[in-house]
């Protein structure tokens, strides 16, 4: 029998990786995982500029070691495979997965298609998170394959929404999550839910101060715990206004949160289902809000989300084939 390959993950994108990573220990699987705050400095560089090229000096160490150990490489986000490639660093097979934006927008940009394209061509296997980047994906990789964004289930608070409701937007407030339509649903979810429920959001994104002055309370950004408890006393959770959702809103839809979100989005590219959700135009959508806020319980149950989540986007149902993968690149 050849010896289990060793592994890493390397970056991540929405703790997806770190995901893979908690469920894959739980099978007695260890995997390596190297977080974005390791793989390179997360602030503002000096002014000076040996202080500048200093910096670096302990993520490369990092780096090096990291892949010294390990015989295959899961890389996540396009450009996050040069950090792999320096000179410093030894050569390894590694995966790729596409989150969004770096197939999405970079990928299309010319200052960033070359890297993007050579770090899809050099890759072992390319996955790709997000419905919406299939034709995109499979153009520039005609084998890439569908990896949902995955959710670690233990990390998820039970679902308890509070006595006096609250609706919860999930995402951002920006280009990518259709803000201008978050912003006119927010404006119209004031006025419905006035004295019903309170509407709350994160400070986060270009559009955040005017969700605000539509009658979005704000809240800081937190901890990834403190946000999943925070997400959990929702009586609904709004998803982002685009025709595909982020990890977001599959937590949600794991904990039991009836979601609602504009629009309708597109089918898994592996099963042709779509997330039950309430969806449609913006009047329909604020009455079905308004439905759920008096009844959450029995919206949760009616629209079966969590029913149709957990089975596919549980990181666990996903580890042996990662494994399999994983195993046969090493080998």
């Amino acid at each position: 029998m050849p010896s289990e390959a060793k592994v890493l993950q390397f970056n991540d994108c929405a703790f997806v990786a770190r995901s893979l990573v908690s469920a894959a220990a739980r099978a007695g699987i260890d995997w390596g995982y190297l977080p974005p705050e390791k793989v390179r400095p997360m602030t503002a560089a000096p002014k000076n500029p040996l202080l500048a090229k200093a910096r670096f000096v302990p993520y490369v160490l990092r780096r090096r070691a990291a892949l010294h150990a390990a015989d295959v490489v899961h890389v996540h986000y396009g450009t996050s495979v040069r950090l792999i490639k320096e000179r410093a660093m030894p050569e390894r097979p590694y995966v790729l997965t596409l989150h969004g934006t770096d197939i999405r927008q970079q990928w299309k940009a010319a200052a960033f298609h070359d890297e993007i394209q050579r770090a899809i061509d050099g890759a072992a296997h390319v996955f790709y998170a997000n419905t919406d980047n299939q034709d995109d994906a499979t153009t520039a990789r005609s084998d890439a394959e569908f990896f949902p964004s995955v959710v670690d289930l233990p990390r998820l608070p039970q679902w308890k929404p509070e006595a006096r409701p609250q609706v919860m937007f999930i995402s951002r407030w920006d280009d990518d999550k259709g803000v201008g339509k978050q912003l006119e649903l927010a404006k119209e979810l004031s006025r419905a839910l006035a004295g019903k429920a309170d509407l709350v959001g994160l400070n986060w994104g270009p559009g955040a101060a005017q969700a605000e002055a539509n009658g979005v309370r704000l809240l800081e950004k937190m901890p990834q715990q403190q946000y999943y408890e925070q997400l959990s006393r929702s009586a609904v959770g709004i998803g982002q206004a685009s025709n595909y959702f982020s990890t977001s809103e599959f937590e949600a839809m794991c904990m039991g949160l009836p979601v609602a979100a504009l629009g309708s989005r597109l089918p898994r590219p592996d099963d042709g289902s779509v997330p039950p959700v309430m969806e449609g135009e913006l009047s329909d959508v604020v009455a079905q809000v308004v439905e759920a806020v008096a009844e959450p319980q029995s919206s949760s149950a009616r629209l079966g989300g969590a029913d149709w989540a957990v089975p596919r986007y549980d990181a666990a149902a996903y580890v042996p084939r990662l494994q399999e993968l994983y195993q046969r690149i090493s080998g």
